[in-house]
């Protein structure tokens, strides 16, 4: 099976240094079929994840954390919520045993879901 980087070699190859499918395929040691399968693929595929990704330190406190955020589009600029004081209420409040990082790295997947 060839990987989405080889596809990519096989179509540099060939559209942009002129090689032809015979020479491809005696220098990457592939078949001919391979090589004219990867050329007429009209776009590199990409990866599909089959499940949503989980997150199962910051699921149970996510509503919270929503909930707070979106409190905090009608509070004044000085008073909204900065990810560390949003983790350190978490721990305060909710025993939350996630670092800090993690509550960092969640919320701008959450602000990029909110604006689509």
């Amino acid at each position: 099976m060839l990987k989405m980087a080889n596809i990519e070699l096989i179509r540099k190859l060939h559209f942009k240094e002129g090689r032809s499918i015979r020479q491809l395929s005696k220098d990457l040691r592939l078949s001919r079929q391979t090589v004219r399968k990867a050329l007429e693929q009209d776009e590199i595929p990409t990866y599909q994840r089959s499940k949503p990704v989980a997150h199962p330190v910051i699921d149970p406190v996510k509503n919270t954390i929503v909930r707070w955020l979106t409190d905090d589009e009608t509070a004044p600029v000085k008073q909204r919520h900065s990810d560390a004081q949003i983790h350190r209420r978490l721990v305060k409040e909710y025993g939350f045993k996630g670092g800090e990082s993690t509550v960092r790295e969640w919320i701008p997947i959450y602000m990029s879901h909110l604006q689509i």
